[in-house]
């Protein structure tokens, strides 16, 4: 039986600023990527995978076969051509999507069910988890709004089009300030190996 929650992993961009490809980054036992496919999995989400620079090494490195990945073949117009691409890629069924881009990767599973029960409460609603009073990732976002995003030609980003969508916003507090960590730097990485040893 297919999972009601798709996530979106964005695992496209050229990861400029880090100087090494953070997908594919070492992260306890795996890697960034491995890591963030199973916080998903563990939680009853079917996962998406997005590449599009090093496309091949990413197919080559993600062994689990429930996987779906998706070539974003335009991913030099940035994050939000992955976005869509992942879109397109969904096929009916779903109830509602996560978008989380892989420099994001310590989203707690705790955090991924309270979102899920939410959206399950609230159907329709775009369900953003919320710590310290701040807005992080991954959004929940509601499954009719797809073709919104996927034929969005304004001011291209994702933040645009749910800015467009703001009466449809619910704000759900967690404890878990990993929602509003991101890689995009070697300083960084090294603070995420930190908090991944000490969150163990």
């Amino acid at each position: 039986m297919k999972a009601r929650y798709a996530a979106l992993v964005l695992a496209g961009g050229l990861s400029t600023r880090m100087k090494q490809f953070k997908p594919l980054l070492p992260l306890g036992e795996g890697t960034v990527i491995d890591h963030v496919i199973d916080t998903f999995f563990k939680t009853g989400v079917d996962v998406f995978l997005v590449a599009g620079y090093r496309h091949v090494d990413i197919v080559a490195a993600v062994k689990n076969p429930a996987v779906t990945i998706v070539r974003n073949a335009e991913y030099e117009r940035g994050m939000f051509s992955s976005v869509q691409a992942g879109v397109r890629a969904l096929p009916p069924g779903y109830q509602a999507f996560f978008i989380l881009p892989v420099d994001i990767p310590l989203v707690r599973r705790g955090t991924i069910r309270r979102l899920t029960e939410s959206a399950g409460e609230n159907p329709g609603r775009i369900i953003y988890p919320v710590f310290g009073g701040r807005r992080g990732h991954p959004p929940l976002i509601p499954a009719e709004l797809a073709g919104d995003i996927a034929g969005w030609n304004e001011n291209g980003t994702l933040k645009a089009v749910l800015e467009s969508k703001e009466s449809l916003a619910l704000p759900v507090p967690v404890g878990d300030s990993f929602i509003l960590f991101d890689i995009d730097t070697p300083e960084d990485y090294q603070e995420l190996l930190k908090q991944f040893e000490e969150r163990k």
